[in-house]
């Protein structure tokens, strides 16, 4: 009986042995396969025609956003895609000419936006905010990030009132399902600037009424990208944020601050040559758990729901192209 149990024990290890090899076989022959795939593309690249070469980039790139969309994704594979899409030619997308912009230390890449409402500038050292004193609400608050910034500063556990704006209480854009929450990011903003960043995003004209959902939702998902992943990936970016009020849908809370229909970001890169480049983001408060490659839009759509305008130190021709641009993918 023994004996019998012995050579059962020896059968089976062959067995799992010959399943193991088979199993490394087939692996062998796909990696092999794989390998002959990559280098029949690479030479199809190289000695192809332009027109060739211009169809498998546009093919590579779709093909790298479909599978970095995930929100599943491990962060590290999604870093891993993000490299290898930023290799490929054409990645970039619409770029162009950004002249003497940038060089400055201002939030705002290409000048101060211009509006057609009556606003205040609140300058703050880690951002700059053009506040409605009349909505008692911002319209859009710049800051530059930069992949060098380290501080490492804790988030306030309360709101700070403005002085500049008397009478603003982060109570005055609560109630019911609407939560008074920053706009510009503590993280982001004490990574910068460290304690002055943190406490300044906590001031309450960065503050704007969002719902939990949507705050804990999309607007999260937005804020990691654009001020955590740009960065690291293009070195320096300069964001606007800021709220869309429709004039003749907006509900208002019992303070009269009006409740945003929706949010903005507009994220703006310089390439290694000058290049000026954008891609633009409108987030709608009723839609929290929408895709965010689903939500990119145009700068001309947030000029003309904010009544701002963009981009006044660049060249007019540039700025219509880049301004009615919208990015056929997430960057």
């Amino acid at each position: 009986m023994a004996a019998k149990k012995r050579a059962n024990k020896k059968s089976s290890a062959r067995g799992h042995k010959k399943q193991h090899k088979r199993g490394m076989s087939r692996l062998s022959q796909l990696v092999f396969l794989l390998l002959i795939a990559m280098g029949a593309c690479s030479a199809a690249y190289h000695f192809g025609s332009f027109t060739v070469r211009t169809q498998m980039e546009h093919i590579a790139l779709q093909s790298i956003s479909a599978a970095r969309s995930p929100d599943w994704l491990p962060r590290a594979l999604t870093r891993l895609l993000n490299a290898a899409y930023d290799q490929i030619p054409g990645s970039e997308g619409l770029v162009v000419e950004g002249g003497e912009i940038g060089h400055d230390d201002s939030p705002f890449i290409a000048g101060l936006p211009e509006s057609t409402l009556p606003i205040r500038i609140l300058r703050n050292q880690s951002y700059s905010n053009i506040f409605d004193p009349k909505k008692r609400l911002t319209t859009c608050v710049a800051l530059q990030l930069s992949s060098d910034d380290s501080g490492s500063a804790s988030t306030p556990r309360n709101y700070f009132e403005d002085t500049r704006i008397k009478s603003l209480r982060a109570a005055d854009m609560q109630l019911g399902q609407w939560l008074s929450r920053p706009i510009a990011p503590a993280e982001a903003l004490a990574k910068s600037y460290d304690e002055v960043g943190a406490n300044e995003a906590y001031l309450t004209t960065n503050l704007a009424p969002m719902s939990e959902a949507f705050y804990n939702g999309i607007w999260q998902q937005l804020i990691h990208e654009i001020t955590v992943t740009y960065p690291r990936r293009f070195n320096q970016t300069w964001i606007y944020l800021g709220p869309v009020i429709e004039q003749q849908n907006s509900a208002k809370l019992s303070s009269g601050i009006p409740i945003p229909n929706s949010f903005y970001a507009i994220v703006f890169d310089l390439t290694e040559i000058g290049g000026l480049r954008a891609i633009a983001f409108l987030l709608p408060q009723d839609q929290p758990s929408a895709k965010l490659s689903d939500c990119i839009t145009s700068i001309a759509q947030i000029e003309q729901q904010t009544g701002l305008r963009f981009l006044p130190d660049v060249d007019y021709h540039a700025r219509e192209v880049l301004g009615t641009y919208i990015s056929p993918q997430l960057w």
